[in-house]
C-alpha cells in the first residue's frame, strides 16, 4: 500500500502529538502527583506534628552514665520507623551525640546507647556536661510525627 503526502502528514502529526503527551505526563504530570502526596504527609508551614500524648519515652542512664536506655512504649500500630538523634555537651566543650535509625515492629522500642565512641572493643566514653536532648521522628502510614524533650540523667 503506497501512502501519499497527506496521509504521511497525518500519520506524522498524531506521533508527534502522542509523543509530546507522553513527555508531559513522563514530566509534569508525576511530579504533581507526587506534590500531591508530599503535601498529604507534610503540613504546608513545614512543621511535623507532634507524637500522641499515651505514647510514653524515657531515657535512663546505665552503667555509670556511659550507657543510656531509651525506651518508647505504647506507639501507634501503623509505626514502621524511628528516627533518633541523642545531643549532649560534653565536660571539655564539644558538641557530641547519636544519630540513628530504627525499623518498628510492635508498640514499644528500647534501644541501649553508648555515650560515647567504641571501636575494635575499646570504647572512650563521654563526660556529659548537662542534659541530654532526644529528638525522635516516627514514621507510618500516618506520615511523620515528631517528639524533643531535655533529660537530666
Amino acid at each position: 500500500m503506497k501512502l501519499n503526502r497527506k496521509t504521511m502528514m497525518v500519520i506524522g502529526g498524531i506521533f508527534l502529538l502522542l509523543f509530546i503527551l507522553s513527555g508531559y505526563w513522563l514530566f509534569i504530570g508525576r511530579k504533581a502527583s507526587t506534590n500531591k502526596i508530599n503535601k498529604q504527609t507534610i503540613p504546608s508551614d513545614g512543621a511535623i506534628p507532634t507524637i500522641d500524648s499515651s505514647v510514653k519515652i524515657s531515657l535512663t542512664a546505665l552503667t555509670g552514665k556511659k550507657e543510656v536506655l531509651l525506651s518508647i512504649k505504647n506507639m501507634s500500630l501503623n509505626t514502621t520507623g524511628l528516627e533518633y538523634i541523642l545531643s549532649y555537651e560534653t565536660v571539655e566543650g564539644g558538641l557530641q551525640g547519636v544519630n540513628s535509625t530504627a525499623e518498628i515492629t510492635g508498640r514499644d522500642f528500647e534501644k541501649k546507647i553508648t555515650l560515647g565512641t567504641c571501636s575494635s572493643g575499646t570504647c572512650v566514653y563521654h563526660n556529659i556536661k548537662d542534659k541530654i536532648k532526644v529528638e525522635l521522628v516516627f514514621k507510618g502510614d500516618y506520615g511523620a510525627r515528631y517528639f524533643t524533650k531535655e533529660y537530666e540523667l
